[in-house]
Formats: structure tokens, sequence, C-alpha cells
């Protein structure tokens, strides 16, 4: 009885415990349509069980059979015999003996006829077998834990006649093909010493991203978003993304590729961007090939973000499309290199994003250009699997397997990719099975690490004259047709080197779209520094202000929050004084919100904030459903795109970030901003920084306004929750050191660090008034959120006020009496005012709050050391170490402003942590910087 119990309890349903916010109703919660495959009748049923035998052997064909397919173009991969493929070992050895298929195996009754076939004997059971899924191209999707998505590719690999190509679509694999090949050649041969990551071994590529342009198309997708490496780059983008020849060799020249009156550095060729709408039968696509930087994969989170944006831009507009779901108008499509998809942890953090609701945009496909090489690593010395492709199993993505030699089945291949993708709205991988027929680039010599690889690969046909090969055994073609359309590819080309010499870039090409309204600034334009007022009258600041407190009736806040945030700040708002930073934020948001731009706020916690200050989202303590109050705002303009997405990040910086700039390029009509829940693990996320966020406008034209928030500040909290490190912000500025230089750069970013609530309510509101975009980097406040020192009245956000570069010191009422200047940044101003007020020095010592770290604000700067005709001793003063903070970029800087050309330093010495750990030091080296500060020479 207990054995029977016991099955009895294994028997039933296993489900997966999740817990969640209720927050499906939320703005920006996004999940795909369902969709899902009949389960087995219970004649399927009884059949399976009657036929365990065949089943068993069925299950191992789906589960192994790509590990006897034909996959290595080179076939040079030692393969193992697959004993779970012998039918003996399941005791199938009667060819003749006939089985019932049904719930078992899907076999058609002939090549033209989808009907499955009643039965079948057991030689025709096999071949079929063998056929799908030992081929050239094989199928991993065992693995999903959905049984209505494994039926799915059951039923789809297994009942699909392939259908014979037309000669009009083989003439178009050929000059795919025949095109990019030449394209390499005329590129080798008239430019022999340029790096151009060619495609030749992989030209196959050409022919999975042009079919799945076309089936984009047809089926209504209006925007494809790319992201790639550098690996055939050039032939994509000349070949079928319409970047004009002329303007690639005039690069390869040695010239910009971006127009002569601009500020710009530009960047190399493999990482070059084109945005062409393509026609298939008439149906368009809009095609978003992103520029990428160098390090591989960084791309990835940014195509998905830029293909978020774009559908959350169309799901805003119901009345226009009333039946836009989640991926049908927009799909993202990642390019990869074998060996960076596994070595890259970029990738495993974009796969976890994937399926999130606030960051899903319907499913990636994911292509893997597999060279079978990493540089010159091999596979079995690059990663721990069997197949590079195995990391998205990680998440469970169906993976598709194809002999890149095989270009019609390629083309086959992707029909089943973008049906699964179509149809689930889930990522899924491509791994095109493929080889690299020069080194990591075209001046590389492979032999030296791989001699018995290139010798095998020197003496192969390419992929093109393969497969014309079989054209004209076909007759599909005859010599003089494949003649053309190599001899056309070449006079195109020649005819566009000599163009090239009287090329110009056009700018024509930039701020397109919903950009046109935007501006790029340049050297010595007013706009820059221009201050814009960013008041709003005080009846609206305090609907607002109430409004983002507001639940609905029965809605149960928990009562500490309903006493000390909703109670408090209804208070405070009343009586129009002594708001905290939460509330200047989300004044700052409303506002914004009413005039019809929308907001994203995405990081760890940032619905609540990591300091339990912002409570942008209120959780039900009944019911947890969840709520955006400020969404309450707009609820009833149907045209309006103001609302606010609260997106409660994964543990990760790299990709997240990643994906907020993506979402910050599509639009300037959005305030994208991510916050870190301690600034310095803004770290994990430094390549993006580096390479999108200070030098994309720089390097590509590519303006974004995203900000982050950096929670930062030396509070005895250690050395890993102190410091935004600002002093690599900074360094990463192209602020000149000759400050009399300064009209002539333009910034690459605004480096703040506020000290009180309306100044980070004006910097926000800033950022979307001006007519261009810039990053914004706020050195965000800890200990000041709360603080009643930092507070603010609503009449310091009324009209006629706007952000303020420099903060001159209140409490000096006689400037000429003043002996000491201290400049200060942040929070240790109220404590530097503190000490002053103690020891009685108000009119003898002058605190100026630099708010602008970058860029370097001189003109506010020399208006308030003007008002100090008498002082002698002007000092930066910083509680971070020596060696970290604003001083190396402040004092140069300064002390060409000061009568004395010197500026003296009070702080603390240099560490190469950013943090003591300790109380007792921290607190001793604290009085002590705030006591030398205050300090006078007598």
């Amino acid at each position: 009885m207990l054995r029977l119990h016991r099955l009895a309890q294994k028997s039933k349903p296993s489900r997966v415990a999740q817990r969640w916010y209720h927050d499906n109703h939320v703005y920006g919660y996004r999940a795909p349509k369902p969709y899902s495959m009949p389960d087995y009748t219970q004649e399927e049923l009884a059949n399976r069980m009657d036929n365990g035998s065949l089943l068993r052997m069925v299950q191992a064909y789906r589960t192994h059979g790509h590990r006897g397919a034909h996959l290595d173009p080179l076939g040079i991969n030692t393969s193992e015999e697959v004993l779970a493929l012998k039918p003996e070992r399941y005791g199938l050895t009667d060819d003749s003996k006939v089985y019932n298929l049904s719930g078992v195996l899907h076999v058609n009754e002939s090549k033209q006829d989808k009907i499955q076939k009643e039965e079948a004997d057991f030689k025709t059971i096999l071949n079929h077998l063998n056929a799908t899924y030992c081929g050239n191209i094989a199928y991993e999707f065992m693995h999903l834990p959905s049984a209505s998505e494994r039926r799915w590719w059951y039923h789809a690999v297994e009942s699909w006649n392939r259908p014979a190509l037309s000669t009009e679509q083989k003439r178009r694999i050929h000059q795919l093909l025949s095109q990019s090949e030449t394209f390499d050649h005329f590129l080798a041969k008239k430019f022999p010493n340029i790096k151009r990551y060619g495609l030749e071994g992989a030209e196959s590529m050409m022919v999975a991203l042009d079919r799945i342009f076309e089936l984009s198309a047809k089926s209504g997708v209006s925007d494809v978003v790319i992201g790639m490496p550098h690996r055939g780059r050039l032939n994509l983008l000349c070949d079928l993304l319409e970047y004009p020849h002329a303007a690639l060799f005039h690069k390869m020249k040695g010239n910009s590729e971006l127009p002569a009156d601009t500020f710009t550095s530009g960047d190399v060729l493999s990482h070059l961007a084109s945005n062409p709408t393509l026609q298939y039968d008439g149906k368009p696509v809009h095609v978003s090939l992103l520029n990428n930087p160098s390090h591989l994969e960084a791309v990835n989170p940014v195509a998905m973000g830029k293909a978020r944006a774009k559908q959350t831009d169309l799901l805003n507009k119901p009345a226009t499309d009333k039946d836009c779901a989640l991926g049908d108008r927009v799909m993202a499509i990642q390019i990869h290199g074998d060996a960076a998809f596994t070595g890259q942890g970029i990738v495993m953090e974009s796969l976890g994003m994937s399926n999130l609701p606030h960051y899903s945009s319907g499913g990636s496909v994911h292509i893997v250009v597999n060279n079978q090489l990493g540089y010159t690593t091999p596979a079995q010395n690059s990663r721990s699997t069997a197949y590079c492709s195995d990391v998205g199993k990680m998440i469970n993505i169906p993976i598709v397997h194809v002999n890149g030699d095989h270009p019609e089945d390629v083309l086959h291949a992707m029909d089943l990719v973008f049906e699964y993708r179509n149809k689930f709205r889930k990522d899924i991988i491509l791994d095109l099975m493929c080889y690299r027929r020069w080194g990591h680039n075209e001046l590389d010599e492979p032999a030296f690490t791989q001699p018995l690889m290139y010798n095998n690969i020197r003496l192969r046909k390419s992929v093109p004259e393969k497969y014309e090969a079989q054209l004209l055994a076909e007759n599909v073609l005859s010599k003089a047709d494949a003649d053309a359309v190599r001899n056309d590819q070449q006079s195109v080309l020649t005819d566009q080197l000599q163009a090239s010499a009287s090329y110009t870039p056009d700018a024509s090409m930039h701020l397109q779209g919903h950009w046109r309204n935007m501006k790029h600034v340049n050297v010595g334009d007013p706009a820059i520094t221009a201050a814009i007022d960013t008041g709003i009258d005080v009846e609206s600041l305090l609907r607002v202000g109430e409004q983002s407190v507001a639940t609905p009736e029965g809605f149960n806040v928990h009562p500490r929050l309903k006493k000390y945030h909703i109670d408090a700040r209804l208070k405070k708002l009343k009586q129009g004084t002594g708001l905290d930073w939460a509330t200047g934020e989300a004044l700052a948001f409303g506002t914004l919100l009413k005039e019809g731009y929308g907001i994203r706020i995405s990081g760890q916690d940032v619905g609540r904030g990591t300091f339990s200050q912002r409570h942008a989202m209120l959780v039900s303590q009944d019911t947890e459903d969840t709520i955006i109050p400020l969404n309450e705002i707009n609820k009833n303009d149907p045209t309006s795109n103001g609302f606010l997405e609260v997106a409660n990040s994964p543990l990760n910086e790299f990709a997240v970030l990643g994906f907020e700039y993506g979402m910050s390029i599509e639009t300037p009509e959005r305030l994208v901003l991510w916050e870190a829940q301690f600034g310095d693990f803004f770290n994990g996320a430094q390549i993006a920084i580096d390479t999108f966020l200070t030098s994309s406008e720089e390097k590509w034209l590519r303006q974004t306004g995203l900000v982050m928030l950096l929670p930062h500040g030396q509070d005895g909290a250690g050395p890993e929750h102190s410091s935004a490190r600002v002093e690599r912000f900074l360094q990463m500025s192209n602020d000149p050191y000759d400050v009399w230089q300064a009209n002539t750069v333009v910034p690459n970013w605004h480096v703040v660090n506020c000290t009180t609530p309306a100044q980070y309510f004006h910097v926000l509101r800033r950022q979307m008034l001006r007519p261009f975009r810039k990053p914004l980097v706020v050195i965000s406040p800890k200990a000041l959120l709360k603080s009643p020192m930092a507070v603010s009245d609503l009449q310091d956000m009324a009209p006629g006020t706007h952000f303020r570069p420099v903060l001159g010191d209140p409490t000096v009422t006689s400037p000429d009496d003043v002996d000491k200047v201290v400049f200060v940044s942040g929070k240790l101003y109220y404590d530097l005012q503190k000490e002053k007020e103690a020891r009685g020095f108000d009119n003898r010592i002058a605190f100026v709050r630099v708010e602008e770290l970058c860029p370097f604000p001189r003109d506010h700067l020399q208006e308030e050391i003007s008002k100090y005709r008498y002082a002698s001793q002007f000092v930066w003063c910083q509680d971070e170490p020596e060696n970290a903070g604003a001083y190396a970029f402040m004092a140069p800087r300064l002390a060409q402003l000061v009568p004395q050309n010197k500026i003296d330093y009070v702080g603390r010495g240099p560490l190469s942590a950013p943090a003591v750990s300790f109380a007792t030091r921290f607190k001793a080296e604290q009085a002590k910087l705030i006591k030398d500060a205050v300090a006078l020479d007598e």
C-alpha cells in the first residue's frame, strides 16, 4: 500500500513554484500571446504504450539525432558512434514490420501530401528518422520544458516536406553567394592591407539573412534590429543593406565616414551601420544594423533594447493598431561568433533578460556564424560544451544546426527558425556551421596554429563555387548567366571605386525619424550651456505630487508607507516646504509625463529604491497587486505616450545598462534612467559605458539622453558601497584641461552631484527640454535622501527657476570679509556648513558648491570667485581619497581661475580602496578633514 501511495504521489502533475508581484496589468508589462499544441488523445496515448520500444527509439532520434547529422563542412570533427540511434538497442530488427504511428511519429503520405500515414513499416520509419534528424539540418529541442513546444517541433520537422525551391529562388541564392565572394575578392585586390573581416567560408549567412528579411516583410514585421560583430559585416552592409559602395571605399581610403562639419572622431570599418527599408514583393521591412564596438557581444543587449523601444512605441498606440501584440511588428536579430557566444558573459546576461516582461520584445533570432575557431583557439580550448550554442539551453532555447556548405538547407532552416519565433515569441538559435577561409583577419596566417585545418580549407572549392556548379548541373543557370552575376558585381564595384574619389558624407542620414526635431550641437553653440527654464507652476506641482502617492479605494498600503511616505509627502506638499529627494524626483517625472514624455527607470529594486526612498510602485498588502500612481496622470488621454515604466531588473549591470542605452537611442521623447544599486556597481557595466555612452555621438553621431543614477557617499559603508568612482567619469569626459579652450569642445556628457531635490528636479527636466540629448551621470546621494538639511520648497521649482551648475554660499552676507573659499561637491557641503556655523565663521569662509562637475562650469565659477576679492586661500575639499573623487579633475582647472593659480587640498590621503571599512578610522579621518577645511590661517 505504501508503494502504491508513493506511485500515486509521483503521478500528480508537477508544478514549478514561483513568486512574483502581480504587476501584469501595470504599464510596460508585456507577455507574448500564448500558443499551444493540442495534447495527445486517449487513442494516441494508448498507442504510445503499445509501441513503447518504437517510441523510445523515436525519442532517441529527437534527442540525439544531431550527433549523427552531417553538420561540419570541413569534415574534421571527430564523432563517436551514436549508440542511442541503433535500432537493435530497442529490439527493433524487422524492416518489414508495420507499426501504428498514431501519437508516435509523423510520416507523410507522400512528398506532396502532409497528411499523416496511419502506419508504416520499420524501414520507412528508420529512413524517415535519419532523413529528418541526421541530415544537413539538425535540431535540439528535447530540453524544452514545455510539452506543447516539443510537440510543435515533432510535428514541424517530421511533417516537413521541404518545398522544392523555384528557379527564381535558386538564382537569388546564387546571386547572394557570388556577389559576396566577388565583393571579398575585389576588396582583397584593391585594399590588400586593410582588415575587412570578410565572409569567405560563411557566405551562407547572406542567404539566411535575406530569407529572414523576406519572411519578416511578408509576415507584417515592420522593423528588424540587428546587432552583429565584424565577420561579414561589410558584405551585409553593401550587398543587402544598401550601404553605398562609394561610401565604403571613401572610408577605406582613410577618410571619415561622417560629415566634415561635425565634431566627430568616426570609427573603424567593422563598426559601420545602415538603416535601409528593404522591399520584398512590394512588402517593406525597415532594417537597423546598429553600430557596435570591438568588444564582442556588447551590442546584443543594445539590439534588444532598441527593439523593445520600437515595440513599446507601437503598443502605446492601440487606436491605430489594435491587433499589435508583443513581437508582431518588431524583431531583434543577434549575430554571434562561435567563440564569443560561449566566452563572453554578456551573452548569458542578455539571454537571462530575454523572456522578462519588462525586457522582452517577443524573441530574438540568434545566428551563430560558427567558424569552428576563435581567433587561433580551437573549440576544445574555448568552451566546455559540445556546441557553442549550448549556452542557450540555460533559458531553454531550441537550437537548429545547419551545414553552411549547403545554402538551400540554410534557407529551409531559417524557415523553421522564423516560424518558431513567430509562434512562441521566444528566442531561437541558428547554428550556422561554416569556416573561415583566412585568419582572424586577412593579414593573419592561420596555418601557424591550425595547419591541417587550413590545408583542408585551401584545397576546397568555395561555397559559391560549389553551389554554382550544382545549378549548372541542374540547368538552372548557364555559364553565361553565372558569369554575368559576377561581372555585373565587378562593374558596380569598379564604378563605385571611381565615384568614391568625389564622395562626400551626407549629414541627412542622421537625426531622422523620431530624431528629426533634435539637432547636433557644434563647437560654440550657446545651447550647450544655456540655462533652460525648467520650472512649473505651483498648482501643477501640487497636483502631480498628490497623484504620485494616490491609491485607489480599498488598496491596502503598508502602514509604514502610509505614515512616512504618503502622509508625510502630502503634508510637505501642503506646506510647500521641506520636500525631500524622492518628492523632487516624483515631481520631475510627473510633470514630464504631463508634457507627453515617456519615462522608463530600470535597475535593481528601482520600484522601491535601494534605500526605500522612491516607492514609485506600491504593492497591496492583501493581494500583492501593484500600482504606479503617476500613470494615472494621462490615463484618459489615448494620444499620450506619457507613461512611467518601472522595470525592476535582473541582478546584472552590463546587459541591463546596454539594454537601456538601446531604449534611449530609439527616440528622444523617452527619458530612460538606469540606477545602480550602489554607485560602484556600475563597474560591472564598464564596457557599455566605455564603448557606447562616453562616445556614441562622437563616433557615430548617435545621441543618447540616458541617465545613470549612481548612489555615492563616504558614510562608513566600506569599500564597495561608498563610491560611484566620480574620478572615472570625469576622466572619461572630453573636457579640456585649458579652461579657456572650453568653447572648442562639445561635451560628451554631463556629470552632476546635486545637493538639493530642486537641483535634481531641474536637471532631470533639462534632460528632456533641450533640443539635443547628452548622457547624464548623476552622482546621487544616500544619506541626503531623507536628510532634513537637503530639502527644497515648491518655489524652488516654480516658473523662472532652472538648474544651477554652481551654488554660492547663502550664509555669506559680506563677501569682502571672506578669507577662505572652499570648493566642494555633494553631501560634504552640509557637514562643512554645520561646522562653520558652530565656529561662528559665517563671513570668513565661503563654500562654493560645484553641482555640475562636467562640463567644467568655468563662467559660473568665475562669477563666484569674483565675489571674494580679498580671499587669500582657495581650497578643494572632498571626503573621498585624494586619488579619487573630483580633485584630480577640478584642481588644475580651478587653479586657472583663482588669483594665486593654486588650489590647496583638504581631504583624505590616497587609498587603493574606495573607502576604509572600520568606523574608528573613518570617523577620525572625517572629523579631521572637516576641521581642516573650516580652519583659518591666523
